[in-house]
């Protein structure tokens, strides 16, 4: 039986989301101090991209890096602060903080669409984002005097940084920014190596958690390829009515398997920023329908 391309699509991003649900248990389980772990889990993401590249590209795939050009470079420095800012949150606060508060950059994107791209922001894209800033300052509220105040800032800057990167390969979509993914993975290795040395750190890693981090570069590459290739075949709203499926999926797994209960505060918060997050993509979807028909 022939599936429709809509379906595909739905399809495709839901494997792609599904599979990147386990991401932060994993860097958990690398079970070593935040640089360590940004290193490795950066090489291990551009060593995913690269080999699904050279599945994809094969001898071509020197081309796909010089068509991304300096936009390109530019999307791989910012997605690499990203990456690092998300390592950083998630060693340094509840996974279940850290995945509602990164979230919220489509919240960030719509208003960074509208400063640098100069694109419409409806009222409905409004009320969102007032609604969203009150449920981070609810989820926040709660790590003002503990130590995972930092990785809730950190996870606010990935969300930043995410909706940067977006938004600049939405200005370039005519170019296909894979590549881009690679590079991030080894700006962010080399920032963490930087510091590492200055710090006179440690790069290893014991070798009974090689396997999560072999696991995690496949999980990232993977799920980010799918992801990628999802919005070709389905609207934008429909990706983010699936993308909240991570924050459930996720917080549950740190649940499971590090009995980390998410307090009060971030359950609430993390209903809220769903619950506008689904029905904004809902009502964009119903929207764009209406203007089809």
């Amino acid at each position: 039986m022939q599936i429709s391309q809509h379906l595909k699509g739905i399809l495709i991003t839901t494997l792609g989301v599904l599979i990147l649900s386990p991401d932060a248990l994993l860097i958990r389980l690398l079970n070593t101090d935040t640089w360590t772990a940004v290193f490795w889990r950066g090489l291990a993401f551009s060593g995913g991209v690269i080999i699904i590249m050279l599945l994809m590209y094969r001898q071509n795939i020197f081309k796909q890096f010089k068509k991304i050009g300096k936009a390109g470079l530019l999307i791989g420095l910012i997605f690499g602060l990203s990456s690092l800012c998300f390592t950083a949150s998630i060693q340094n606060t509840n996974i279940s903080n850290t995945l509602v508060l990164i979230s919220t950059s489509p919240v960030f994107s719509s208003l960074f669409s509208w400063f640098f791209l100069k694109e419409k922001v409806h009222a409905r894209t409004l009320i969102a984002m007032i609604v969203i800033f009150a449920a981070i300052a609810l989820i926040m509220s709660n790590s003002y005097t503990t130590d995972g105040f930092l990785g809730d800032l950190a996870a606010l800057g990935s969300a930043v940084f995410i909706a940067t990167s977006f938004t600049l390969t939405r200005r370039h979509k005519e170019v296909n920014m894979v590549p881009a993914m690679a590079i991030s993975g080894v700006v962010s290795a080399l920032i963490a190596a930087l510091v590492i040395g200055q710090t006179a750190g440690s790069f290893h890693l014991d070798q009974e958690v090689i396997p999560y981090l072999i696991l995690g570069g496949l999980v990232i590459s993977t799920a980010f390829a799918l992801i990628t290739l999802g919005p070709r075949y389905i609207s934008a709203p429909e990706v983010s009515l699936i993308m909240p499926l991570e924050i459930v999926f996720g917080s549950y797994l740190g649940w499971f398997f590090l009995a980390e209960k998410p307090s009060s505060t971030t359950i609430i918060g993390g209903i809220i920023v769903i619950s506008t997050l689904t029905i904004h993509a809902w009502l964009s979807l119903k929207k764009n329908k209406l203007n089809l028909s």
